[in-house]
């Protein structure tokens, strides 16, 4: 399992945002993170339609969080950059199952588990706690 390469991008700028900590260039991001030019706009288009950061428009024009760093969550942001959260399709709502036994499938419970544990883990970190990690 990998998360995809945009969705790291996206976490990317938001950390790279809240450090700036002031509106910040396309370029300046695109620069410091390592990030194609090409992929900042597709990117932030999406963190904008979130209300996860602003676009200020003008001479001195870039992006800015639009919320604060103990209230952006890497759940929020892995919901709108990926296609699903799901580990696996048992639990994307259509009772998918390979062994048809939706109820009493040891593997499904495993997954269970696993899907719980990440999803309690990505909801509880935020944005403040990933820049806190090297202090």
């Amino acid at each position: 399992m990998q998360i995809n390469v945009t969705t790291d991008y996206a976490i990317r700028i938001v950390l790279y945002l809240a450090i700036q900590n002031k509106v910040t260039t396309s370029k300046d991001i695109a620069m410091a993170m390592g990030i194609p030019k090409s992929y900042i706009f597709k990117i932030t288009n999406k963190l904008i339609a979130a209300g996860i950061i602003q676009r200020i428009v003008g001479a001195k024009g870039g992006f800015i969080l639009d919320k604060r760093v103990e209230e952006i969550s890497m759940y929020e942001i892995f919901k709108v950059m990926e296609a699903t959260v799901k580990i696996n399709r048992y639990f994307e709502g259509d009772d998918y199952c390979k062994c048809f036994e939706t109820q009493n499938c040891s593997l499904r419970k495993f997954y269970s588990m696993m899907q719980s544990s990440l999803e309690n883990m990505l909801e509880a970190t935020m944005i403040k706690d990933v820049l806190d990690i090297n202090k």
